[in-house]
């Protein structure tokens, strides 16, 4: 798994755990640091093509 995104994930476990209530607006920023940090993962698909479509060396 990707260590930036669990480091995400921990830091809002630890800014919203301790609460009773949680805006909606901190909930918000939340969710859309998260999905911009999953459209920014590599495409696992795109990087094993382009792997396989380099010449073997040796």
């Amino acid at each position: 798994m990707n260590t930036e995104m669990v480091e995400l994930i921990d830091a809002g476990l630890t800014r919203f755990g301790t609460r009773d209530l949680v805006s909606g607006t901190e909930v918000m920023d939340f969710l859309l640091d998260l999905r911009l940090s999953i459209l920014n993962l590599p495409d696992p698909l795109a990087q094993l093509l382009e792997e396989e479509s380099q010449p073997l060396v040796g």
